[in-house]
């Protein structure tokens, strides 16, 4: 069962659109990780923090906060830097 790309389900509510706005993701993006994150283009690689483990934790915070359902592929595709991840939400979230 796949919930609605962009919709959240309130068990006492109707569908809810959830729009995305780039400083909702940086604000989960920096939760995760545990520290303060300015805007901009990072890599793993860049950032110690965003280690596999925080990569996983990332991915499920995104689930509940865009009422998303990330697939298996997505998902390593997106360890890749916070580009992809945000062109991979604006893709799929309302704004």
């Amino acid at each position: 069962h796949q919930r609605p790309r962009g919709r959240l389900r309130h068990p006492l509510q109707e569908d809810v659109t959830v729009a995305l706005d780039d400083h909702d993701f940086w604000s989960l993006f920096a939760r995760v990780l545990g520290r303060p994150v300015e805007p901009g283009r990072y890599a793993p690689a860049d950032l110690a923090a965003w280690d596999s483990l925080r990569h996983v934790e990332l991915v499920f915070e995104l689930e509940e906060a865009f009422g998303l359902n990330i697939a298996q592929e997505d998902i390593a595709a997106l360890y890749s830097d916070t580009d992809t991840v945000l062109a991979y939400l604006r893709e799929r979230v309302p704004r």
